[in-house]
């Protein structure tokens, strides 16, 4: 992913373009009007003939000296000479960062210095906007060279000056600053949560829905905060964030997969999404992930049976089935094989468990195994579906070939009870293939 500076702005370049064409008239016109230690028009002059680095050298001399110290118009122009050093594309990037930081610090001291602000008055306070861009630009650079952590500080700066021009109340003619730089927060956001700094790029999230943001591109500022809310246990603020989303993304079903979450009796969660597929009966994720449950409660390690574990499988079943129709890969027909194997299982299981010879023992005892038989012969078909799903992608990954093991072991098993010698040989020379 790249970040682009991109500014709220009409075009910043060409109002910066006016402000140095504007200081080097100002700079010939000042001689004239004021009276300046020799020092200073001589500082004034290296900035004009862009010379810098020696005007770094001349301002941080000025200012060193105590009579200096209150002089406005010196700390004017050391913002002046550290932004536009700041600038230059032979300075490294940590160097040309700290720059930016010395001349924003100088010029709100110029500023506090001069009440009447003539200099800012007279570049329109471009400065200001120079250097909110200049943080930009550095924070996006920074970004694109995964320097994560100087990109947030480039970022974070940008915002900085950007709401101390706001609190100044500087206005541009061509150029709105707005309290909430969408763009800007969000690439800090970003670049925070790049940098593993997720309380703080969660902040700046929050910024955003505090705005109300909307809009597709959106949606995934409310997403991440609700899952770090769920994470933090804030129920507070991931209630707000859920009651946003909806509003604003009624038909996302995110906000009741969270929801479904913090259920934890089991009928009840049961009951939840079977309420949501009534209305969403397309959405694969509810179903399959309703099957998972259902499956989970049914065939856990502990083996605990759940109460009305008939009813439960016969709504698996159907959840499954429901699940195949809608998936787009194999997950589905997997776990149906699974569930068919173990009911075919139990059925087998319950019909051993009956020894008598009664006529009623005898009956119950053949319909058990008729049933058990029939479950067997369902769960061949969707092995067989699963075993060449598998075989026809280039690479399985070790889920995907634990899988195939796996259903081809119900098919030696099944096979080896249909007494079939050589369909067991056949399964198990192709599960050696995967061992």
């Amino acid at each position: 992913m790249r970040i682009s500076a991109t500014y709220n702005t009409f075009n910043i370049k060409n109002k910066i373009l006016q402000m140095k064409q504007f200081f080097i008239l100002f700079t010939l016109l000042s001689a004239t009007q004021f009276t300046y230690g020799q020092k200073l028009d001589d500082i004034k002059a290296l900035i004009n003939k862009q010379q810098y680095k020696e005007a770094k050298a001349g301002i941080d001399q000025f200012l060193a000296n105590a009579k200096n110290a209150e002089d406005a118009d010196a700390w004017y122009y050391k913002g002046r000479t550290y932004n536009a050093l700041s600038s230059d594309k032979s300075v490294p990037v940590t160097e040309a960062y700290q720059d930016k930081i010395i001349a924003f610090e100088a010029f709100k001291k110029a500023q506090a210095l001069d009440p009447k602000e003539f200099l800012f008055k007279l570049e329109q306070y471009l400065s200001y906007l120079d250097l909110y861009s200049g943080f930009y630009d550095l924070g996006a650079k920074e970004f694109n060279e995964k320097k994560f952590d100087a990109s947030l500080a480039s970022f974070e700066k940008a915002l900085e000056v950007k709401d101390y021009i706001l609190a100044k109340k500087i206005t541009f003619d061509q150029v709105t600053l707005h309290p909430l730089d969408t763009g800007l927060v969000m690439n800090a956001a970003i670049a925070a949560l790049q940098a593993n700094k997720e309380d703080v790029s969660m902040k700046y999230f929050q910024q955003m829905a505090d705005y109300n943001v909307s809009g597709e591109s959106n949606l995934q500022v409310y997403q991440l905060l609700a899952d770090y809310y769920e994470r933090k246990k804030d129920t507070d603020k991931l209630q707000a964030i859920l009651d946003k989303g909806r509003k604003l993304y009624p038909n996302d079903g995110y906000w009741d997969e969270i929801d479904l979450r913090q259920i934890k009796d089991k009928p009840a969660l049961l009951a939840k999404y079977r309420e949501m597929i009534v209305k969403d009966p397309n959405n694969f994720a509810l179903n399959y992930n309703y099957a998972v449950e259902i499956y989970n409660l049914l065939y856990n390690k502990n083996d605990e049976r759940p109460d009305h574990e008939d009813e439960l499988k016969t709504q698996l079943t159907e959840a499954l089935k429901n699940s195949i129709k809608l998936d787009t890969s194999i997950d589905a027909t997997v776990l149906m094989a699974n569930h068919l194997y173990n009911v075919a299982a139990d059925y087998g299981n319950a019909a051993t468990l009956i020894k008598g010879t009664k006529p009623e023992d005898v009956k119950k005892r053949n319909e058990l195994n008729k049933l058990s038989a029939s479950a067997m012969e369902e769960c061949i078909g969707y092995c067989n579906s699963g075993i060449a799903y598998y075989d026809k992608l280039p690479s399985l990954s070790g889920r995907q070939k634990s899988n195939e093991i796996i259903m081809l072991g119900y098919l030696i098993d099944i096979y080896g009870i249909k007494k079939d010698a050589k369909k067991v040989a056949e399964y198990e020379a192709k599960r050696k293939t995967l061992m």
